[in-house]
């Protein structure tokens, strides 16, 4: 018997009892790899996204069942029309704090995350504006906020800092023009809506809690 046909054949008979064969096992194949690459399909992000997004919808539970095989985790924000890929790791029992975003990730990608989330909380409160979901702020204040957050600065070349930029938009955390002087501290870029799911509530607690630990105490009463 040819396993690997009969596991073809499974899957085309699932697939097309779930989406009346409209996503074929290629496009699932296309819907994985694209979830491999770049670890998410956000449907606001193109048309291109948006036709995969919608398709993996469709097959959400065979991609849960294929990846979890893997020892993936995908993580569907619905309210954002947005799938996260998440990879294996030794931390599975902490899907949504601090070490999952940790994981696989260099430590400035994870410090401007944290620092993304923070400002973008701020917009969602009211102390920013948010225009269309989307805050507007510089390189200059994203630097202040790591120094506050976590003791952090951006990386000291202009290279550096447009590379950077470059990996937190592959991850659709912020959109920007690539054009000459990316990476100045004047720079201007739009965090996104995706931040909310990349770093969860609980990772931006833990952090504001170490923050508040180290600060010292406010005087009593007493001693004003």
């Amino acid at each position: 018997m040819n396993t690997e046909l009969s596991f073809h054949a499974l899957l085309d008979t699932r697939l097309a009892q779930r989406t009346s064969g409209s996503v074929s096992r290629q496009r699932f194949a296309e819907i994985c790899n694209r979830l491999l690459a770049s670890g998410i399909l956000w449907r606001d992000h193109s048309r291109p996204e948006q036709a995969l997004y919608d398709d993996a919808t469709m097959v959400e539970e065979l991609l849960r069942e294929w990846f979890d095989v893997l020892g993936f985790a995908l993580v569907h924000d619905v309210d954002a029309n947005l799938l996260r890929l998440y990879p294996p790791g030794g931390d599975q029992d902490d899907e949504e704090g601090v070490k999952r975003l940790r994981a696989r990730l260099p430590k400035d990608v994870v410090a401007a995350a944290l620092g993304l989330r923070f400002l973008y909380t701020e917009g969602l409160t009211g102390k920013r504006e948010l225009v269309n979901q989307e805050l507007a702020i510089s390189l200059e204040e994203l630097s202040q906020t790591l120094v506050s957050l976590v003791g952090m600065t951006l990386p000291s070349s202009m290279a550096d800092r447009a590379q950077l930029l470059r990996e937190l938009r592959k991850h659709r955390l912020v959109r920007f023009k690539d054009a000459e002087g990316l990476g100045q501290m004047e720079t201007l870029i739009s965090v996104l809506r995706p931040i909310l799911s990349f770093v969860s509530d609980e990772a931006l607690q833990e952090v504001l809690t170490l923050v508040k630990s180290r600060q010292p105490a406010l005087p009593s009463d007493e001693a004003s």
